[in-house]
């Protein structure tokens, strides 16, 4: 569980924070254009621990004028403070990157490295759509982020946005399941595992054929629930892919429906006679060989999506990562990335501890479960 950071225990232990940093702050910052002169702030560890100041704590922009005073870093008004933080972002996301890169101790799970892929959305103030997006990859076996990305309400979630490493398994839930993304993960020679969205993806057949989901479903009503299907793309061999799909019980497949008529209301839509089938099912789609993973290790292994949902909403709940204060586009991606670095540094310090240990780090039964037979 993530433990708050605090400006005092910066100021407390702020040498041991700065260790994970990069070593070359200052070229940092003036290469990325968050500062042009040194002026009342006189270092890239200053313009950091500036940005910590106002996001780890939430403080307002006078607030951070005054704790910069008060902690002898640097006297500057609060128009300043505004004027640094709007400017950092390049910096931080380097910042960023940088700690991303840390190793994390811990013991490896046996098999391939699972990548959970997923984005969370973040309002402005007084909005109630889709403003920013954070798009995060996730290794669940070493309970950390991997890569992350921050972009606006036309950064759309996708596959192609990311890049793999041969042989890993991406697991991903049914908005990024699109043939270009399965297309550039399979390119990589690494796997997807993905809910199938028949509304977005279309499969065909060995020769060429469009696979009908009504003749899959009845199949799947009948005990057949595995079927091997093509993903096609202009310019590119189809790739194969497994299709699982099993009916939910009959409590889960009403309940699925009322959610789906109830969320369509609200949009003033109405479900199509198809969407309210489709919601009685669950339909995965992967392009790991039946040699690699059996179709229960499949399901078993989709399962384990749901831990960047509840990274994402400790994030949330905990860290305030969707608590903005403000609708800068600057100032809202620097907010975004101080918090990012915040998780990461607690993550960081949570494993270093972990390894220092007496009772070294113990393998859970979660790492267990990511063995792939």
């Amino acid at each position: 569980m993530f433990m708050r950071m605090s400006t005092l225990d910066l100021s407390a232990d702020w040498a041991h924070i700065c260790h994970f940093f990069p070593s070359n702050l200052d070229e940092l910052a003036k290469e990325t254009g968050a500062v042009v002169r040194w002026r009342h702030i006189k270092s890239g560890e200053e313009l950091q621990r500036l940005n910590l100041a106002y996001v780890v704590d939430d403080l307002s922009l006078r607030s951070t004028a005054g704790w910069s005073t008060g902690a002898a870093m640097a006297t500057i008004t609060d128009t300043s403070v505004l004027h640094r933080l709007r400017q950092s972002a390049p910096f931080l996301e380097a910042v960023l990157a940088h700690l991303l890169g840390h190793r994390i101790h811990g013991e490896a799970a046996a098999g391939p490295a699972v990548r959970l892929n997923d984005a969370t959305v973040i309002s402005i103030p007084g909005s109630r759509g889709t403003d920013w997006r954070i798009h995060a990859v996730y290794d669940p076996a070493a309970t950390r982020l991997v890569r992350v990305q921050v972009t606006d309400c036309t950064g759309g979630e996708r596959l192609d946005r990311d890049t793999y490493v041969p042989g890993e398994v991406v697991i991903a839930d049914r908005g990024l399941a699109h043939a270009r993304g399965i297309h550039a993960v399979a390119d990589a020679h690494a796997y997807t595992l993905l809910r199938m969205h028949w509304q977005n993806l279309r499969l065909v057949t060995a020769t060429g054929a469009l696979l009908i989901a009504a003749e899959v479903l009845r199949r799947a009503d009948h005990g057949e629930t595995g079927t091997l299907a093509y993903v096609p793309l202009e310019g590119h061999d189809p790739v194969l892919v497994r299709l699982l799909v099993r009916p939910l019980p009959a409590d889960r497949a009403a309940e699925a429906r009322r959610r789906l008529r109830r969320n369509a209301t609200k949009k003033g839509r109405t479900p199509s006679a198809f969407a309210l089938e489709l919601a009685g099912y669950c339909c995965l789609l992967t392009t790991l060989p039946e040699a690699v993973a059996s179709d229960d290790v499949v399901w078993e292994l989709y399962r384990i999506r749901w831990q960047i949902e509840l990274f994402f909403k400790r994030c949330k709940n905990l860290l305030h990562l969707d608590a903005l204060r403000a609708d800068d586009p600057q100032l809202v991606r620097a907010y975004c990335t101080t918090k990012l670095i915040e998780v990461v540094l607690i993550e960081l310090l949570t494993s270093e501890g972990r390894f220092f240990s007496p009772w070294g780090v113990p393998r859970t039964r979660r790492a267990a479960r990511l063995a792939v037979a």
